[in-house]
């Protein structure tokens, strides 16, 4: 079926100009900018202007050029052998922003063929890259990939670890007892996103630790919304007394998404009745 976006086919800006928007704004994080509609678009026009600024002498042109580049048709992945190409070869810039840029759009195209690359670069020194990398990988069951990705859920930087950790924990149906031990060690991580998104992995595999990796995260101070995502997936009634106890005391005050969650955990951990 063909893509179709009435608010982006009503959008009658010329893709340049909205590449030269995002460009002017690159590197602010508060602006709202966006490429949605270039990628939308995702034709000849579109993937010359992103082969142009890629190879521009300036960095933040070649990174831009790469964000252009890496949606492309959005799930049609329009001219995925010419931007693979180009991505591929951005990998090997000077620059770490290029570089990482390079492969989370990688990561969008999907095209395992990018696994070896992208695995090289596991140990870069710069954490946007090592995040590009994890990002990269999501979705690529090669063992190649799932080794990565483990090695990643030791990182030093957060952000690292945390895609890490979600990729092995959501983003593929790999289970080896390697990949276990790599979620179940993130549950003594600091962070509360790392620990929840192993929760959810060791869950969807039925690990039978979950039950009480789920009880002790319920002991600390903040409970997260991925952690009652993990009991929904788990369906144990041996959860339930501790979701009541946490319904009667968070559940007026989260918000629209965690009482979600947290219902649907309820109703998942409660024990089901049939009719005689």
């Amino acid at each position: 079926m063909p893509r179709h976006n009435p608010q982006r086919e009503r959008d009658p800006t010329p893709s340049r100009g909205i590449v030269a928007a995002y460009r002017a704004t690159y590197g602010n994080e508060k602006a709202d900018a966006s490429l949605a509609t270039v990628h939308y678009r995702g034709n000849r026009e579109e993937l010359e202007i992103g082969l142009e600024y890629t190879r521009s002498q300036d960095p933040k042109d070649r990174a831009v050029g790469a964000d252009v580049l890496a949606q492309l048709g959005w799930s049609d992945r329009t001219f995925l052998d010419e931007t693979f190409t180009e991505l591929i070869r951005l990998l090997a810039d000077e620059d770490p922003n290029v570089i990482a840029s390079a492969a989370v759009g990688l990561g969008h195209r999907g095209d395992m063929r990018a696994v070896p690359h992208l695995v090289a670069l596991a140990d870069h020194a710069d954490s946007q890259v090592r995040f590009g990398v994890a990002f990269g990988l999501l979705g690529h069951d090669s063992a190649a990939a799932i080794a990565c990705l483990i090695r990643l859920t030791s990182d030093m930087d957060r952000k690292v670890r945390s895609w890490a950790v979600f990729g092995l924990g959501s983003q593929t149906d790999a289970d080896t007892p390697e990949l276990r031990e790599a979620l179940f060690n993130a549950l003594d991580d600091d962070d509360l996103e790392v620990r929840g998104e192993a929760l959810v992995g060791l869950a969807c595999r039925s690990d039978p630790r979950t039950r009480e990796a789920l009880l002790a995260e319920w002991e600390r101070d903040v409970i997260s919304a991925l952690s009652l995502e993990a009991a929904q997936e788990l369906r144990d009634p041996a959860l339930l007394q501790s979701l009541t106890e946490i319904h009667a005391q968070f559940g007026a005050e989260g918000d629209d998404y965690f009482k979600g969650k947290l219902q649907d955990a309820l109703e998942a951990c409660r024990p089901s009745t049939k009719l005689s």
